[in-house]
Formats: C-alpha cells, structure tokens, sequence
C-alpha cells in the first residue's frame, strides 16, 4: 500500500462512537504473536494531563540512555506522531507496512472475528506491534477514552498513572467524578504500583479502593509525593519537589500552573520505575535538565510573540479551569481574544460558561471540518444567543496576526485537539 491507500483503508474503520471492548483487541494481538506482552510498560490514564505527563517522563527516561516508545493520541501535526521512540516518529514506509499486515487480517480468513475494529484499535495494535519489534526498554501508553474497556488496557505494565479525574465524554463514562474514576481505575493491575496526580477526594476514594483490592502499591499526590509553586517565569514554572527519595528545586519547560503537578507526577513515575526495575534513581541535576528541557506542542503554546498569540488544546471544563486560572495568573493586564470550538461528545455550554468568566476577554465561537465536531449551525446559535462573535477560524489567524494592537493583548486558540492540529498546520503553511 502506499501512503494514500493507507490513509484511505483506515479511515474506513473512524468511527464517532468507541465500540469499547477488549476482545477484538486481544484477537488482533495474539494474530500478531501478542507483542503487547512483550513490552515493559507504563500505562497513564486520567481525564487531563496525560499528554505533558508523558512528555515529562519521557525526557526523564530519555535522559537515563534508555530507549522510549511513546503512544499518544490525538496527533497535532503528522498522523505518524501517535507513534514514536526517542523523539523519531514510526517512519511512513514502516507504517504503510504495518497497515499492510493487519489489512490481511482485517480482511482475510479471521475477517469474522474482528468484526467491529476500530481505526483506534488498529493503530494501538500496530503501536505494541513496532516497539515490540524495535525492542524498546520501556513504552509509554497513553489511554485514548475511559481505562477499563479501551484499547490501550491489553497490556501488562509494571506501573501506571492516572493524572487527573474530570467529567469529559460523560455520555460514554458516567455523569459523576466517581463512574469516570471508576473507568479510569480500570488500567489498574494486579500488584502493580500506581501513581496518582491531583485528584479530587471523591474520585480518589474510587481509585483507592479498587487498587487495594488489587493489591496495587499506591503513590499519592500530597501524601508520598509534594510540589509546591515558586514562581512563573517567561520559560515555564519554577516549583518545589519532594518525596521520600528527592528533594529539589525544579523548572518546567511548559507554562501554566497546573504543569507543576504533571512534572511532579512524572518524576514521581521515574522514581517509581527505577524502584521496581532496580535502577539506581538519577541525580537532580538530569532530572532539572530533562524538565526544562521538554516542550509539548499545543499546551500553552506560544506560535507567535509579536503579536502574542497561544495554542491550548483545553478540551473539557477541567482543562477550561486550569487556562482560565493560568490566563488570569500571568496575563491578568492583557485584553484577550480567545477562539475557541470543539467536538461534538463534549460539555460545550459548561465551557463557555467558564471562559466567560474572564474579565477584558472577546469570545469567537468557530467550526472546523471534521465528522467529529460540533455542527456549524449548533455554534452559530449559540454565537447569537449569548452575544459572542462567530468567525471562520483561518479568517480570525489572518486578521490577528496581521492588526496592530491599541492595547496589550494575548489571542489564544482552544478547544478540541483536532482542531488546534488543523491550526498549528495552517500556521506553519502560513509562516512558510
């Protein structure tokens, strides 16, 4: 297959509702020699977070010499990006090859049995399928939806993380922090150690009970592990760490508050790796080079300075929460312009609620295409009916990035990932 018959197969398989389950996944897998299986994994789930979590433990692991496999999702710039090791993409050749193998099954004698694969699933698939062949020291899995029932969870890690509980795709996970905790707690293992972020105490009590009767060894944000904030600098923030094994000063290399728990967390998670793989724990020296040193595309991004403008995939009112405070926290004195859409599974009214809670802000809904996002129409009226602007979005970057200021002000670009990877291709194309 070339390239775009690849695309074009598995896109056949995109589907706007998960078809959770892990037999089809387990069917694939053991087609395929169970490569999953093969594999020292670390396994993080959680609604927000994820993604700079493991951009932290990555460079963390990196950092120590050893070879990482990373698996995130959804990609913001090349479809290859979900599937990487030491920071080089699964090459376009390898990956066409791949699709090819899993075609033959998807389409031959076991066609049957697979029936109902997802392109999630399929991709996953191919993730366990490349670092087991390419004999990765640790891979890094990110959850895609939920814990319990996706595609990622066939794995046997000897650790995992879950960040952070929030209500998000609450149609799919339950409408209370405590059933989405509860799917989340599905990624635990038996007697496997599981570090947690800063979650809530309802959704905490959850995790706690279902990793005791796992007997799963449990490192706690606040309790085994502290941070504490020190200052916000023009590069990232400045915090304090401490636990049992470290203590230490600390930058980050991405902005806003809330990043100070996702470093916590992944050194957390390095101290933990080297505990149960019997490694010695790297120095504070590594660990601040690795921290400052990582850099997470659409997090608080900054694609422009002159004039100031931030990409932020804040897909759900938890993350709507943690920019709105950064936003308030570092440009309190800035007039801001946000833009903003999302998908369609998402709490749409619960976000423009909090991002109207901004003083000196100008709100402009818009729309992108994709089968996953919200409807044009549906945007349109609520545009009109809470009095906010409605604006095609590559109309919006042209107008921005091209008028002079009369006051100080940032522009910042949020909502669905899907539409920040859209953007940030517009924007290079742009600069190009």
């Amino acid at each position: 297959m070339n390239k775009n018959e690849t695309n074009q197969w598995i896109a056949n398989y995109r589907t706007d509702q998960p078809h959770f389950g892990l037999e089809r996944m387990a069917e694939l897998l053991d087609l395929r020699g169970n490569p999953h299986l093969k594999l020292k994994v670390i396994h993080i789930g959680g609604t927000n977070g994820k993604g700079s979590t493991i951009a932290f433990l990555k460079n963390l692991l990196e950092k120590m010499g050893l070879r990482v496999g990373v698996f995130s999702s959804p990609y913001l710039i090349h479809y290859t990006d979900q599937i990487v090791i030491n920071g080089e993409s699964i090459p376009e050749a390898r990956l066409e090859s791949l699709m090819a193998d899993y075609r033959s099954l998807l389409e031959g004698e076991h066609a049957q049995a697979l029936q109902g694969t997802t392109e999630f699933e399929i991709i996953t698939a191919i993730t366990y399928d490349y670092f087991a062949s390419e004999q990765v020291d640790v891979a890094i899995m990110e959850v895609g939806m939920g814990g319990l029932l996706d595609s990622t969870n066939v794995c046997q890690p000897i650790l995992t993380g879950i960040t952070t509980i929030g209500l998000d795709h609450v149609a799919l996970l339950g409408d209370s922090l405590e059933a989405i905790a509860e799917q989340k707690a599905g990624i635990i293992k038996q007697g496997v150690p599981l570090v947690t972020g800063n979650i809530v105490p309802e959704a905490l009590a959850v995790i706690d009970q279902i990793a005791e009767e796992k007997q799963a060894a449990r490192i706690v944000y606040g309790r085994d592990y502290q941070v504490s904030h020190h200052e916000s600098i023009i590069t990232g923030e400045v915090f304090d760490y401490s636990s049992s094994v470290r203590q230490g000063c600390f930058q980050t290399g991405l902005l806003g508050l809330h990043q100070i728990e996702n470093a916590g967390m992944a050194v957390a998670l390095l101290d933990s790796y080297c505990k149960e793989t019997g490694q010695k724990l790297p120095d504070n020296a590594l660990v601040a080079q690795a921290l400052e040193e990582t850099r997470w595309p659409g997090r608080l991004e900054v694609v422009s300075r002159d004039p100031l403008m931030i990409l932020d995939g804040a897909h759900n009112p938890h993350a709507i929460k943690a920019l709105v405070a950064t936003l308030q926290e570092r440009f309190a004195d800035y007039h801001k312009e946000i833009l903003f859409t999302c998908i369609k599974t998402k709490a749409l009214e619960d976000m423009l609620d909090l991002l109207e809670t901004l003083p000196d802000t100008e709100l402009t809904l818009t729309h992108f295409e994709d089968s996953r996002a919200t409807d044009e129409k549906i945007l349109k009226e609520l545009a009109d009916s809470r009095n906010l602007n409605y604006q095609d979005w590559q109309e919006f970057l042209d107008q921005k990035l091209s008028e002079n200021e009369e006051k100080k002000t940032v522009r910042i670009v949020t909502g669905s990932l899907y539409f920040l990877s859209q953007v940030r291709a517009y924007l290079m194309e742009r600069k190009n």
